[in-house]
């Protein structure tokens, strides 16, 4: 079931999204429109009726890469697996994307894609979208747990860094990827008799979860990650 609800069904779905849409699930929430984040919100419920929020900006989509409003599939599915796994509700949920653009050539000269289409906007005026964003649903769910699921590897752990204080959020990339792979750790270290710290570690991939997990380590498991060292890190492999 899990194959059908999420991948690798729903990243073929995420990819064509604009051309097999046919009524809008979820809330897409435009960068160019901020001022009407709270009203749009309040449409789908207030205080009492939400319970769990998934966001993403579809940077990072599964394996799939940049796949701009498509993305709503990613917090539509990660919902579903929240009900099927963790028994959430899915009347208290609530599924949004970011639109700020994309830089997938492909979808910039679709005609029909439904997204804006231009290149992502980026630095000052996308924190302050996402700000924004975040404060809103802090006014409006203060009770909700707010799940960033997909963001990219830069954006995420800043984001995560500058509300985990405020609220209660969650970064599935960094977070929840971390916990499966740090209990997978701690089986192996056990089975082969040693401490995780004298083991050695291949981490493959420059991911959210895998660059964060290279900064602990390197740092000292339970060291707090360096966010400026992982940009660096990041920027020293794939530039700017």
């Amino acid at each position: 079931m899990f194959s059908i609800i999420y991948t690798p069904t729903q990243g073929e779905a995420i990819e064509r999204y604009s051309r097999l849409f046919r009524k809008p699930s979820g809330v897409f929430l435009d960068i160019d429109e901020t001022k009407d984040i709270e009203q749009i919100l309040l449409h789908y419920g207030n205080n009492e009726d939400i319970d769990y929020i998934v966001v993403t900006d579809s940077e990072g989509i599964l394996g799939i890469g940049d796949q701009g409003v498509g993305g709503i599939g990613i917090s539509i599915a990660k919902l579903a697996l929240m009900t099927v796994c963790a028994g959430i509700n899915p009347n208290r949920t609530l599924a949004v994307v970011l639109d700020v653009g994309t830089d997938n050539e492909e979808k910039l000269k679709d005609p029909l894609y439904l997204g804006n289409r231009r290149p992502r906007v980026r630095g000052e005026r996308y924190d302050q979208f996402v700000d924004k964003f975040v404060k809103a649903v802090q006014k409006l769910y203060p009770k909700a747990m707010l799940h960033f699921e997909d963001f990219g590897t830069k954006n995420a752990l800043n984001i995560l860094n500058k509300y985990r204080p405020q609220m209660s959020c969650f970064n599935d990339d960094i977070q929840g990827t971390g916990a499966v792979t740090c209990s997978t750790l701690s089986a192996a270290a056990k089975h082969l008799q040693k401490d995780l710290t004298e083991c050695r570690i291949l981490l493959y991939g420059a991911g959210s979860a895998g660059t964060v997990s290279g900064l602990f380590a390197s740092g000292g498991w339970g060291a707090a990650p360096d966010p400026a060292a992982l940009l660096a890190c990041l920027e020293s492999v794939f530039g700017e």
